[in-house]
């Protein structure tokens, strides 16, 4: 798997609008970091307690917030992992 900075910047700008947009990014970075040989944090949960009538504080809101920090901090573990690797191969 090739991992550049190209890939993680396109999965960084994705924008997460829909569940399955949401749940396509964490399948593609816990790829990465299996790749990186990384355990990573839980993802946030799915909300159970919306209402469904559109409230503007809505626990979706607060859903994708927790999960665009969580991409954050696993793509910063990533990049440290595989630029890491990446350093100690060129150095031998």
């Amino acid at each position: 798997m090739q991992i550049s900075a190209t890939l993680l910047r396109q999965i960084e700008d994705q924008r997460l609008t829909s569940t399955a947009i949401g749940d396509a990014m964490q399948a593609q970075v816990q790829a990465l970091a299996a790749h990186c040989g990384l355990t990573l944090r839980a993802p946030p949960p799915w909300p159970t307690t919306c209402c469904g009538r559109g409230c503007g504080t809505c626990v979706w809101e607060g859903y994708y917030n927790a999960l665009d920090w969580w991409r954050e901090d696993a793509l910063d573990a990533i990049r440290e992992a595989h630029f890491c690797k990446d350093r100690a191969a060129a150095a031998r």
